[in-house]
């Protein structure tokens, strides 16, 4: 009973405020001309948000009372971070742009044709010179793709040495292209290490397979140690990359059982 007696106090006064014009103690308020004065009536310019007096509303009111870096944050003018206007001299950070009065990443994937300039691309939020090639593909014939540049290609190139069904035994054409290409990698300076990557045909099972591959990419390395090549590797792809998917054919099928030889430059 207490409670409603003060409730009804309170809306009482409140009524009689509404009626004769009374207004709040600084800092509440009911609108902005409550706002003019704090409590010892020194005049103020400040705006009613939330029912309490603020320092501003929106960012007008802050661009008006300081400058166009500032904006309006809970009632609160604060400096906007990582703010820039390069007509003002207010300028960002290398690497960096400046997009509605903040400093953001240079560009961005998606508008890289209204971020970076003609013939570069944003790699890593960054504009970059668009590399020359990606693949060989993107080469004029007779040229190769290194380091995204187009150059001529090696004096030589390694082949691929095929194996028969279900073996890992060297027979004496691939013996051939083994002795070559190993000939090949020690004439080349720009070969650090060579890969032996060794593949199967698609029967048998996956566990088979990848463990057929790795005795004959062992076998291949051990051709090539013993002509003095160095920093071999080797690893089994067994039936997982065909040359050609769903042979029927034993020639393709022989396509598929294979030593490839993967050059680390």
């Amino acid at each position: 009973m207490k409670s409603r007696g003060i409730l009804a106090t309170l809306m009482a006064g409140f009524m009689v405020c509404m009626a004769y014009g009374c207004s709040p103690s600084y800092p509440e308020c009911y609108e902005d001309s409550d706002c003019k004065a704090d409590a010892k009536g020194n005049a103020i310019d400040e705006y009613c948000l939330n029912a309490k007096c603020a320092e501003c509303r929106n960012d007008s009111h802050c661009t008006t009372k300081r400058d166009e870096s500032y904006v309006c944050n809970g009632g609160s003018c604060q400096r906007i971070n990582g703010y820039c206007n390069p007509d003002n001299g207010f300028n960002c950070p290398a690497g960096q742009k400046c997009r509605d009065r903040r400093c953001g990443p240079e560009c961005y994937p998606e508008s890289v044709a209204e971020d970076c300039p003609a013939d570069y691309i944003c790699e890593n939020n960054r504009c970059v010179p668009k590399p020359e090639c990606m693949a060989d593909e993107d080469c004029p014939d007779g040229m190769i793709c290194k380091n995204q540049k187009c150059v001529e290609p090696p004096v030589c190139q390694t082949k691929l040495a095929y194996f028969d069904f279900d073996e890992a035994t060297i027979r004496s054409d691939a013996k051939a292209t083994i002795e070559e290409n190993a000939n090949c990698l020690k004439s080349r300076s720009d070969v650090k290490s060579v890969q032996v990557v060794g593949h199967c045909d698609e029967r048998g099972t996956e566990e088979y397979n990848m463990a057929l591959g790795k005795r004959r990419a062992d076998a291949v390395k051990n051709v090539l140690s013993r002509m003095g090549v160095k920093s071999i590797s080797t690893k089994s792809r067994g039936n997982l990359d065909p040359v050609v998917s769903g042979a029927s054919s034993e020639s393709d099928h022989q396509r598929n059982r294979r030593a490839e030889f993967l050059i680390n430059p």
